[in-house]
């Protein structure tokens, strides 16, 4: 192949194709490697000028091409070298590079999700999660980095992400990135709550309370009923207030439902526990809502006005007002120092061993657990219940720690009152107070439970209302015999002397006067009747929204009984208290709705056994007659959002004392009130998850990997 006879062999491409290029314009072959890495000390080298400049067209000389490539280490050799490692992808520093923050990206996310799966523990515990040195030296350095630790040791990806390699500025363990996941987990509780609720009603529950470090705290709790139609009472955050005045506590819940986007038209119940600057009439809470919602009908929480009841009979009558009075002065005698807690703790021991060596006590699983004298909570009567419970039950230690403390005690003020309780705790007046209060604080004990349930509803609340006044009736009718026998047995049981009842009472305050009554006549007539009397007097007037028209109407949708106290005109009244929610046209349907619906879940088996409308919501969404009667579904879910009592905006602020403690009382109110959210609401936040969490943590402050 040579000269102007010859021509080039392309089949020489099999040979030498990895670096000869061939131009057919110019006729020539051209070494494509030692033009790209052409070593310009070496151009008299292999040919340079040849196969790079000019190009080579010697076809007839083969050996030409073996010669410009020369030995291992030649010039072409080492070009060719360099040109394929040029080609090679993935060896170009970019490509490295990537990979290098892709494996950084990975460890970020990694130790994020660590540090979310921290927070999640410590949130749904309500522990802090800084510590006072959190310096690497530190023995403990805080909850949070204690917890990750642990948590690395026993996740080898968390491990290796948090071990020596990971990267000095993004271990993920700073205060504003513990806020802001906690921050992330309250939010998605919250857009999870709002989802709920969407654009249905909802009733507001409020309470404020002080905090630890002395600030005015404003619990808000929706009350609303879910898509699964059953009754949800759902907290949505503390609010800081610097005052306590009905317009600035409006105020403060309207910066709250701007920032949720809710409205005040979507409000259908108010529930508080009384105070003056809230159910005030005309300036009160209540009041300026109403005027933005006509049909947000304030309810004035039934466990509050039971606590009324009680604290109001016990106000009226001299002889309890003076029980209590002493059970305070016991509290403070035997509960005031922790050395007679003890004794009391050890004689209650022995008592019981006693007991149950002679057969008089029976053992089993949660038996004769160890007792102390329970001291009352101020605001809670039915706490008083448990106080003289354990008082009864411990009544002997008791009297053998007064003892010990009136002859041995150095303090004349303990001597002297430890000798009066004795002195009191002998009478019988004593053992008939403790017996009549434990019987009327049995019931509203019950009552009381029944009220502070979450899901319970405004019917059967009325019902539970209703029924324990009936009992309170029926007690004063039929109770007296059981009451006077249960003192009897203690009488006896304590050596305690017993009264006759048919004797003259005589007054301890005059006892030269003669009173002209029986002992059977006092205790019976003036205390025991007169007692229950004002109960049920007091009853009928602190519960007097239950005469009013709304719950008595609400009644005719309780399905007890195969739907008894169902009533077609009663919920057509109910109805029209709600203009914004049935029009003209809806309620003229809803009155034939309601006729074809009270025959068809009367005619249905899986409607006959329903005691509430709380079950009958979620009975109505199972079968899906919701979709059949939505104008009667609707007036259902008005009654279910009213409230019943605030038990569960004070479990909030209990909540609150636990997150926000004395060693943690700089917590600013924002990470209050996430912390708190957190924490209250446990089953949304199971539902979160990191990713979730990773989303709008990283939206929080425009963080970019």
């Amino acid at each position: 192949m040579g000269g102007k006879n010859r021509r080039f062999n392309p089949d020489w491409f099999d040979e030498f194709g990895s670096w000869l290029e061939y131009s057919e314009s110019k006729k020539r072959a051209y070494c494509f490697c030692c033009f790209l890495f052409r070593d310009r000390g070496s151009k008299k080298e292999a040919g340079y000028e040849a196969f790079v400049v000019t190009g080579w067209n010697r076809w007839s000389k083969k050996s030409n091409l073996k010669d410009h490539i020369g030995d291992v280490g030649s010039v072409h050799n080492q070009a060719l070298k360099n040109c394929d490692a040029l080609l090679r992808r993935d060896a170009h520093i970019d490509v490295a590079i990537q990979v290098q923050s892709e494996a950084a990206k990975v460890a970020y996310f990694t130790r994020l999700n660590s540090s979310i799966d921290t927070a999640r523990l410590l949130l749904k515990q309500g522990l802090p999660f800084r510590g006072h040195d959190e310096s690497k030296e530190s023995l403990n350095k805080g909850n949070f980095r204690e917890f990750r630790d642990a948590l690395a040791e026993h996740n080898p990806s968390y491990g290796k992400a948090l071990g020596q390699d990971a990267a000095g500025n993004s271990v993920m363990v700073c205060p504003e990135v513990q806020k802001d996941i906690a921050s992330s987990f309250a939010g998605e509780i919250m857009s999870s709550i709002l989802k709920e609720i969407g654009h249905g009603v909802f009733c507001l529950l409020v309470d404020e309370s002080r905090d630890v470090s002395c600030k005015e705290q404003m619990a808000v709790v929706l009350r609303y009923v879910n898509s699964s139609g059953i009754v949800k009472e759902s907290f949505v955050g503390l609010v800081h207030v610097k005052e306590t005045t009905s317009l600035y506590l409006k105020s403060s819940i309207d910066s709250l439902f701007t920032k949720y986007k809710l409205s005040f038209k979507q409000v259908r119940g108010q529930g508080y526990d009384g105070a003056s600057n809230m159910r005030g009439q005309f300036n009160g809470l209540q009041a300026l809502i109403m005027r933005e919602s006509s049909t947000a009908f304030y309810v004035h929480c039934f466990a509050h006005q039971l606590q009324l009841v009680v604290v109001a009979v016990v106000r009226k009558h001299i002889g309890i007002g003076n029980f209590f009075n002493m059970i305070s002065v016991l509290l403070n005698v035997v509960g005031g120092s922790s050395k007679r807690r003890d004794m009391l703790r050890d004689i209650n021991l022995e008592e019981v061993q006693k007991a149950l060596g002679c057969g008089m006590l029976k053992t089993g699983t949660g038996l004769n657990q160890e007792q102390c004298l329970q001291r009352p909570g101020d605001t809670r009567w039915n706490s008083h219940y448990k106080t003289l419970k354990s008082l009864v039950d411990m009544f002997q230690a008791v009297v053998k720690v007064l003892e010990f403390v009136e002859e041995e005690d150095d303090d004349r003020t303990n001597r002297e009152q430890a000798n009066g309780l004795l002195v009191y705790f002998q009478s019988f007046d004593f053992v008939f107070f403790l017996h009549l209060m434990l019987t009327i604080l049995i019931a509203t004990n019950i009552l009381s439970a029944a009220l502070q349930r979450k899901d319970q509803d405004i019917v059967n609340a009325m019902s539970c209302v209703k029924s324990t006044r009936c009992h309170l009736v029926d007690l004063r009718e039929n109770g007296w015999d059981s009451v006077l026998c249960d003192v009897h047995a203690f009488c006896e049981k304590h050596d305690i002397i017993m009264l006759e009842m048919e004797e003259a009472y005589i007054n301890p305050k005059k006892k030269r006067q003669n009173t002209g009554i029986t002992n059977q006549h006092h205790y019976q007539v003036d205390c025991f009747n007169g007692v229950i009397d004002w109960l049920v007097q007091e009853f009928d007037s602190r519960f007097s929204e239950t005469s009013s028209n709304l719950l008595i109407w609400s009644a005719a949708l309780s399905p007890r009984d195969s739907f008894h106290d169902f009533h077609l005109e009663n919920l057509m009244s109910l109805a029209k208290l709600y203009p914004s929610d049935f029009d003209y046209g809806e309620l003229r349907d809803l009155r034939h709705h309601l006729c074809l619906y009270i025959a068809d879940v009367r005619a249905d088996d899986r409607f006959s056994n329903i005691q509430g409308i709380g079950d009958l919501s979620k009975t109505m969404v199972d079968t899906r007659k919701h979709i059949c009667y939505p104008l009667v579904y609707r007036l259902l879910n008005l009654v279910l959002v009213l409230p019943v009592a605030t038990a569960t905006v004070e479990r909030c602020f209990s909540a609150m004392k636990l997150v926000k403690t004395y060693l943690r009382n700089h917590l600013n109110d924002d990470s209050l009130s996430d912390n708190v959210i957190c924490y209250v609401e446990k089953e949304e936040m199971k539902k979160v998850t990191n990713d979730q969490v990773v989303d709008r943590f990283m939206k929080i402050r425009n963080r970019k990997y």
